[in-house]
């Protein structure tokens, strides 16, 4: 089979297309024969290995929808041809492996590319804001970056919770468009003074959970105006490390700060309470996924690069030819 595979080199990284083996599902897993990838930041993040010498050629992929080519011996409820989207490893490829507890049946009425663009983005914000962060109904919630995936998930799981949602982007017409997706307030974090801002929209009182894909200065700021027993849950940092938390002033307040491994919260909902609830909504129209382009899966080191350059509003999905 076909798979593109991310080189580590003095020069910098490249994707290459090349033939490798067609994978073999284990007794817990199943083999997607993929046709669909969503593009993810996390995508060509693994660094050098130990020493500094070159990591070995590795296949990208958390996001990937398709069918079903082969179960494993243990797994139920899932045949060959079915049409899933999962969350997996190594998924810019024809075909990819994936738990069959990450593996998810489509929202009726999706397509296969819009479901490629869901699973690391809704679950991350799902079990980030609703197991970690413990949003309650009618607590203020904000949820930084509505550009990013994440963001413009989380913005909507908010609202549709019944949190008051207050959001931030890079720019204006960000802003503006998170604001669409549910948001009742906005921070350009790139210009405006974010603690000021967030204390301001809240009257003082501070904001109560907080979904932070940014980090570095926003997230300094944003501890500045946590409420008292305020939750903040960090699923990524491409702003830069963040100052050192002080541990005993947050136990004082109650407040906590928390990272996130989605692949573990979600394999822990085994009965797939959080994707049930997910996929219900998109049903209803309470929450929608946003594709800003598509592209063929040879352009996808460009659409990595513009996704680096946040020249993106939501997802970037690739189609996977044959």
């Amino acid at each position: 089979m076909r798979a593109l595979r991310v080189y580590d080199s003095p020069e910098g990284r490249q994707l290459r297309m090349e033939e490798v083996p067609k994978p073999e599902p284990r007794p817990d897993q199943v083999l997607i024969r993929v046709r669909a990838i969503g593009v993810n930041r996390a995508d060509l993040g693994r660094g050098r290995a130990a020493g500094g010498a070159a990591a070995e050629p590795f296949i990208p992929g958390l996001d990937a929808a398709g069918n079903i080519e082969a179960v494993g011996s243990e797994v139920k409820g899932w045949k060959a041809g079915d049409p899933v989207t999962a969350f997996l490893g190594r998924g810019y490829a024809e075909y990819a492996i994936a738990r069959a507890v990450h593996v998810y049946p489509l929202p009726q009425g999706m397509n296969i590319v819009a479901a490629a663009s869901i699973p690391c983005a809704f679950l991350t914000a799902w079990y980030g804001l609703t197991k970690l962060g413990e949003m309650k109904r009618g607590e203020t919630v904000l949820v930084h970056a509505a550009g990013s995936g994440v963001g413009m998930a989380g913005v909507q799981i908010a609202r549709a919770w019944g949190a008051r949602v207050i959001t931030s982007a890079g720019s204006d017409a960000k802003v503006a468009r998170g604001l669409t997706l549910g948001a009742e307030a906005g921070v350009n974090y790139s210009t405006q003074d974010v603690a000021a801002e967030l204390q301001r929209l809240t009257q003082g009182k501070g904001v109560d959970v907080v979904l932070d894909s940014v980090g570095g200065p926003v997230f300094d700021a944003t501890m500045k105006a946590l409420a008292p027993g305020g939750r903040v849950v960090t699923p990524g940092g491409p702003a830069g490390p963040r100052g050192p938390v002080d541990e005993q002033a947050l136990a004082a307040r109650g407040q906590k700060v928390m990272g996130i491994r989605i692949g573990d919260e979600a394999a822990l909902d085994e009965q797939q309470k959080g994707w049930a609830q997910l996929k219900a909504w998109f049903e209803s129209g309470a929450i929608r996924t946003v594709v800003d382009r598509i592209m063929p899966w040879g352009q996808a080191e460009e659409a990595l690069r513009v996704l680096g350059d946040r020249a993106v509003f939501g997802k970037i999905v690739l189609t996977v030819d044959r």
